[in-house]
Order: C-alpha cells, then structure tokens, then sequence
C-alpha cells in the first residue's frame, strides 16, 4: 500500500484480453505504478508507507468480506491476485462507497482515493463538511468510569472540527497524519475502544446508560451529604470529613471539598426556585410580596423577600422564600429595583405582576411604606390597585407606644426599666456583677431585661415586665447596696401597682400579637381577634387584671418582707383609665380604621356570611352584588355572579351550605393578603444562625441559597436528589466518579505522632 499522504495519480486498469496476462509482466507493470504513484518518497513517508502496509495485513482477515467487494472489478484482470503489497491501491471502491465519496465534502489537500484509503485504514474516521470526526467518540462521548486526569476525549474530533494546517499541499496532508496517528494511539481513544468491545453484546445507548447510572449513583451521596448539612445548619466545610468517613466505608467520591458542597448547594437551591416559581407561573396564581430589612453579623444591609400565594393542590396559602439581597444604598429607589428585579430573575415579569400582584406587605419604615417616595409608593405606580398592608404587630405595638407617650404625667416605670436596660447591657457588668449568679438561682436571666414600649413586639416587652417582676426582692437588694435612687423606687407601692398593669396589658398584646404570627391567621380571622382583644382591655377598664390582685397578697409574702413599701407622692402611679381609654382609642385607629383599609374589611365581609345584615338583604342583594364588583377588582379575579347569588340564598336558608367553587377560591386569594411581616423576621432569625462570627466570610448570596434549601426543601428521608444530579450532569459539571476535580489536602502526621504506633 502506498502512502496515504502523497497524491494518487488514478490509473483503471485496462479490460478485456490483457488480463491474462503473466504474473511477472503484472509484477513488472505493479512496480512501475508504484513509481509513478509515490515519486522520490522521503525516509520518513516511506517508514509511515509500511506502516501502513503491515496494519492492512493484519486487518485484511477482518474485512475479507469488504476486500471481496472492493476486488470484483478487477478480477476480471488480476485472476491470481493474491498479495497486498502497493497494488491494493487499485482496487476500487463498490459503488455505493463511490457514491458516498464522491458526495462528500473531501479536505481541500485530499482527493477521493486518499479519501477512501484513510477511511479504511481508520475505520473511525469520518468527513464532514471538509472536516475529519470520529465517529466512534461522537457515539461514547464520555469515558464515564474510565476517566483519569488529564485524559479527556477532545472535542474536535467529537464535533468533527479537525482541519488541516499548513500553508502548502504538502504540509496540510502530513498535518492530518500526524493528528490522525496521535488520535489513533491517544489513551482516550484506547479507552473508547474498549468501551465499543465491552458493549459487543449491548447497545452503545445502554452500556452509557448503565454507565451514567453508576456515576449519578455515586454523586446522588455527595448530594445527599451537602443537603444534609445545608439541613442541619452546618459548614460546609465538614464535607470533607463526611466523604472520608464514606471512603472509609468504601465509597469513593471525588467531589469532597467544600468548594464542590458550595457550587452544589448553589445548583440545588436554583433548581428548587426554578422548579417552584415555574410552577406557580404556569398556574397563574396570585400573590402578596412581603419585604423587611436588618442587617448581618458583618454590618451588611440586606433585603429578604417572601411571597406568599394561593395554588389549587394546597388548602392554605404558601409562604415562599425567595432571595436575601444585599443592599448597597438603602435608599427607597433601590430597594425598589433590587425587588423588581430579584423577582424578574425568578420569572415574574411585569405583565405577570400586573394580573397577579394583590398586595405588599411590609413593616413601618418610612423607607419602604413612605407616602411620598416609600418602596409601597413606588410599585403602586408600577402596579396599580394593589393593597399595601403595614403589619399588624408593628401597628400593635405603635398603638401601646403611642398610649403611653400621650399620657403628661412622668412614666416612672418606663424609667426605671430603661435604667436596668442601660445598666445591665455593659459589658464589664453583664460578666462580673454579682447579680447574674443570685439571678440564676431564682431561675431568672435579669440581664436578658430589654426595654419596654420601644421599636420591638410585645411579647418582648412582656418578657422584659415578667423579669422584673420575678426578680424584685433580688433587685431591691441589690440596688439597696449600690443604687439608692433605683432602690427608693421599688420600695414604692405605685410603682409596683404601674409594673402590675403593664404586665396584665402587655399579656393581652402578647396574647393578641402571637395569634396575629400565625401563619393560619388570615385578614379576617385577624379583624375577629383584635375586635376581642379590645372587648378584653374594656372588661380590664372595670375591673382588676390577674397580676393586679396578686399586690396586696405579695406585700404581706415572706419575700417581700424585706421591702419597705410607702407611698411616695413624688413618684405618681400612672393613670390607669386614661392609659386604658388610649389603648382602645388607638387600638381602633391603626388596626380597624386605618385609612382604606376599613373599606378593603368590608368589601371582604361579603365572603362572611357571619357579618351580613340579614334583616336588610332580599334576593337577589343588589347592595353586595354592587360591592362584589369592586371585590373583583381588589382580588383581580372574577367571582361568577350566579354563584354569589347561589351563596346569598343558600345562607338564607340555612348556615351549613356548600361554598361555590369561585367563592372558594376567592376566599382562598384573601387568604392570600398577608398581614405582618413574621416570616421575614423569621427568615432573618435563620439567617443569623446560619451566618455566625465564625461564618461571616460567607457571601450574601451564599446565605440566600443555604436559606432556600432550608426553607423550601423537603425534609432529608423524603427529597430525591437524582433529579438535581441529572440537571448537575447536563450543566457539564463533573460528577463524584471524575477524578479531574480539585482533590482536598491532606493532612500531614508529624514523626513523632506515628512513632507511637510503631511500638514494638
């Protein structure tokens, strides 16, 4: 066989009577053709020649039956043909492989012998457009289990983009042998062929598949580690420790360094959101954005965002987590476009928040609900007829803020507890004031006071008032020794009489305050509660609370006796009506009459039968049917007119009826308006546990995808991460059984620590 690179100069062996010839004219003429076939051939070509000669000897065996093919033409000419020296060159193609190469697109330093000459030597190789390919690693793609470092199938001749270089004929035919050869001998390629001859009794798709399988297996552990961690709130970096324990097991994984659990956690936690909003999006549900803002352990401002939305499978509204973002200007115009795009990036577009945004839910902050230039303004400019909610607990605890800071008499008690708040958050009395170790005694954290009727919800104050009302004999005590002033002030009976009050007042907001955190707790359930907890500071206006009637009985008490209790008129007692008559009065303001939002209760009182006027409905009851108009509007839903009128009569009628299906659903979305800011506190509570001093390095998007998988994820027995590794796989991320991935360090044992193992 000649040599593939040179030129073949064709030359068709003439017919008829001359193929009878002798064998030695038939040597001579063979001789003189491979002359002219391979002019003054180089060493080097003629060494590649031979090569290539000796291969065609031991393959001939293997494609007798193509070589049988290829010789029926010249048979007629060469009866004795039996060698395979240089003349193998003239046998000529079938026709069909003729009509292949000639329909090819061939390399502009190949014509269609050297064309075929290589392809079947190379029986890998393929033409494509001008281009050489393999096919066999276009079909295995992946080494799968046989992979090492540094050794990869290469994705030219994957792709079929291998081209010759060069800038003559010459040189661009032996650039293509020599890629040729070095592809031929690559350990890549080897180990495709081995993967071909392991799968002579399977399908090449089936022995990839079996493949895959043992490599999405192995990774679904190193998945299920880095959830369980995530779950668990704990660093990333004990990865390392739970992969080796597995080694030690017997497993082998790869991906076991916290760089691989962070890129994981990532993936997780974006394919969790893209799966969720998706499918909120495709059911068109409506929704209410609920925003708040704090600050991490490292003095970064962030933004955490919910949302919380009615789907058909659930009977409850969702709350969703959807992003912690961190803030670079607090200022009202860009809290405002880090929402709006926070939201377009999971899949929420304008049109979509047009049709499906009923409400914004946030805390007082002028910054967010300001009604000049606040975030609330903002998106009501952007998306009209949207409800915008302050949260019930802010507006509860302004309520008792404002009662208080009406009164014109000195608040003694507020005082006082703002003097131990001052005290006791020192550092230098917090660790060595003998007061911590009495305290522990009686089962009581006094340093854990925090102030009363400030920026904070009343069940802190009402922890705050029980402290002290616990450690009283102990404060008295104490201040007597050291702070006079303070000790004068508890020996006053006003002042015990005001600390009982509030306890008792501050029992009905914290009452009333955890009902409003409920996640069950709609808009309307929340109006029933308030209107309650105003019935029962009415009834404490008449008569005495149960702290109230514990004074006299205490004063009297062995642990009391030590007190010297008088009244002093300097320090007055607070005025208890008038404190009272406040907290109602204000109480009716910001939770039942705030603005519009009377109105939104009663347009949403039409889905209630328990607050109808029954003594002034008829049927049909054109006043709702007019009011169910604008309801409509509100919720951007439309409730059928015929089953309102069915709902009216039948609750005429009778009270347990069965609730059409677009009232149910109507119901469902006003369920749907959230009422305060709870969850986004406790978004930020986790937030806080996740990142600790020791784990402030972590970046806020990190954070955010650690919160995701907390808050969004099923629980560690129930979650199948098969589908995440599979979606892990089409990204080209390597899987665990790929050792071309970043290797953890090892720890290194001084001498002496394996010295003591060597003992004899």
């Amino acid at each position: 066989m000649g040599d593939p690179g040179s030129e073949i100069i064709e030359s068709v062996p003439p017919a008829g009577p001359e193929a009878s010839e002798s064998t030695t004219d038939e040597n001579e003429d063979d001789i003189q053709f491979v002359s002219i076939l391979f002019p003054k051939m180089p060493k080097r070509q003629g060494d590649f020649l031979h090569f290539l000669n000796m291969k065609k000897v031991k393959t001939d065996t293997e494609n007798n039956e193509v070589s049988k093919n290829h010789c029926e033409l010249s048979k007629a000419k060469e009866p004795h043909f039996e060698y395979i020296e240089p003349p193998i060159i003239e046998e000529k193609p079938s026709r069909s492989s003729k009509e292949e190469i000639d329909n090819l697109v061939l390399p502009d330093c190949w014509n269609e012998k050297q064309a075929f000459m290589f392809t079947e030597q190379y029986k890998w190789l393929e033409i494509k457009e001008g281009k050489l390919g393999c096919k066999d690693c276009s079909t295995v793609r992946h080494l799968g289990s046989k992979a090492e470092k540094h050794v990869h199938v290469s994705k030219e001749w994957i792709a079929y983009l291998v081209t010759p270089n060069g800038s003559n004929k010459t040189t661009r035919q032996a650039s293509l042998r020599k890629k040729i050869r070095e592809h031929d001998v690559s350990k890549a390629h080897g180990k495709i062929q081995d993967l071909l001859k392991e799968s002579t009794n399977d399908s090449i798709s089936n022995l990839v598949h079996k493949q895959n399988n043992k490599n999405i297996d192995a990774t679904v552990k190193v998945f299920n580690t880095v959830y369980s961690l995530v779950k668990h709130n704990r660093p990333l970096s004990d990865i390392e420790g739970a992969i080796e324990l597995q080694e030690k097991n017997g497993e082998v994984n790869c991906l076991n360094t916290r760089y691989s659990a962070t890129r994981i956690a990532e993936h997780i936690a974006k394919e969790m959101k893209m799966k969720i909003f998706k499918n909120i999006i495709e059911e068109n549900a409506k929704i209410c954005i609920i925003i708040d803002e704090a600050s991490t352990v490292s003095k970064k401002s962030t933004l955490v965002i919910y949302l919380q939305c009615t789907i058909q499978s659930a009977p409850a509204p969702i709350m969703l987590f959807v992003a912690l973002k961190e803030l670079v200007s607090t200022t009202a115009e860009y809290i405002f476009n880090t929402l709006l795009t926070t939201l377009n990036d999971c899949g929420f577009t304008n049109e979509y928040l047009k049709a499906n945004l009923i409400a914004f839910c946030s805390d007082g902050a002028n910054t967010i609900l300001g009604r000049k230039s606040g975030v609330a303004t903002k998106l009501l400019e952007n998306f009209p007829e949207i409800i915008i909610w302050n949260c019930l607990n802010h507006r509860l605890q302004l309520s008792l803020d404002d009662s208080i800071s009406e009164i014109k008499q000195i608040n003694h008690f507020k005082i006082f507890l703002d003097k131990i708040y001052s005290i006791y958050h020192q550092p230098n009395k917090n660790q060595t004031n003998p007061l911590g170790t009495v305290a522990k005694e009686l089962e009581t954290e006094i340093i854990k006071i925090g102030r009363v009727m400030g920026p904070r919800w009343a069940a802190c104050s009402l922890q705050a008032a029980t402290a002290v009302w616990h450690a009283y004999p102990i404060l008295y005590m104490h201040f007597s020794h050291s702070f006079c002033g303070l000790a004068k002030r508890l020996a006053n009976i006003n002042f015990l009489q005001d600390l009982a009050l509030m306890i008792d007042i501050l029992e009905e907001f914290s009452v009333l305050s955890t009902a409003l955190q409920s996640r069950s707790t709609n808009i309307q359930k929340a109006q029933k509660l308030i209107k309650r907890t105003i019935r029962a500071l009415e009834n404490l206006k008449i008569g005495t609370g149960k702290y109230e009637s514990q004074i006299e009985d205490l004063i009297k008490s062995d642990k009391f006796k030590d007190i010297p209790f008088n009244k002093n008129n300097k320090f007055n007692a607070l005025p208890r009506n008038i404190l009272l008559d406040n907290i109602i009065q204000h109480m009716n303001l910001r939770l039942l009459s705030d603005g519009n939002h009377e109105s939104i209760f009663n347009y949403f009182d039409l889905l209630e039968p328990s607050t109808w006027p029954y003594e002034e409905i008829t049927s049909p009851w054109i006043a709702g049917e007019k009011k169910l108009f604008h309801l409509c509007e509100i919720l951007k839903y439309e409730v059928d007119l015929n089953d309102f009128r069915e709902f009216v009569n039948n609750n005429i009628k009778s009270n347990n009826v069965s609730i059409p299906a677009t009232i149910q659903k109507a119901k469902k979305i006003v369920s749907t308006i959230a009422i305060n800011s709870a969850e986004a506190e406790r978004g930020f509570h986790l937030m806080n546990i996740i990142c600790t001093r020791v784990r402030n390095s972590l970046t806020i998007d990190h954070v955010s995808d650690l919160m995701t998988i907390n808050l969004l994820g099923k629980e560690l027995a129930d979650w199948d991460a098969t589908p995440f590794v599979k979606s892990w796989s089409n990204c080209n991320h390597r899987l665990a059984t790929d050792t071309r991935v970043r290797q953890k360090s090892t720890k290194v044992f001084h001498e002496n620590q394996l010295a003591l193992w060597n003992l004899q």
